[in-house]
């Protein structure tokens, strides 16, 4: 995909929260808690290098050790792929479904249909993977869900 100028777009995709999170503000996946002489002091990052550089600067002003939490909305979801939103499903994970979880999953209701929208999806994890084994690139495949938007971000 190319931008007006020609030139190659790239997909950025920011994390986000769970639904239910309470660990800290959004963008926020770091949390740092030290000791201080006014007692424990939190401080919160939005990335692995922020911490470094945080941890390297309270090192000097703290009075013991820098415990660093990290956000379990990080951690990829077993059930989900690699689609981290409820619009799609992922690909590969689909096609481990059984029949009728498959057709739940993407609104399909005849059995044609199904064997249509597999062989269609199979096609394009195979050609994935065969890219993928070429180039070292996983690129994710996910399928838009029935009646969600599709938007450009």
């Amino acid at each position: 995909m190319t931008d007006p100028l020609g030139r190659p777009e790239q997909l950025v995709v920011f994390a986000e929260h769970r639904a239910g999170c309470t660990f800290g503000p959004p963008g926020i996946f770091w949390r740092l808690n030290y000791p201080s002489a006014a007692g424990t002091q939190v401080r919160f990052c939005r990335d692995r290098d922020e911490v470094q550089r945080t941890c390297e600067l309270l090192e000097r002003v703290a009075q013991g050790p820098v415990r660093v939490e990290r956000d379990a909305c990080l951690d990829p979801s077993e059930s989900a792929g690699d689609a981290n939103t409820p619009d799609v499903v992922d690909a590969e994970w689909w096609l481990g479904l059984d029949v009728a979880d498959g057709m739940r999953e993407l609104g399909l209701r005849s059995e044609a249909d199904y064997g249509r929208v597999y062989a269609q999806i199979e096609a394009a994890v195979v050609r994935r993977g065969n890219r993928e084994s070429q180039t070292g690139v996983h690129v994710p495949i996910v399928i838009k869900r029935p009646g969600a938007r599709v938007r450009d971000v």
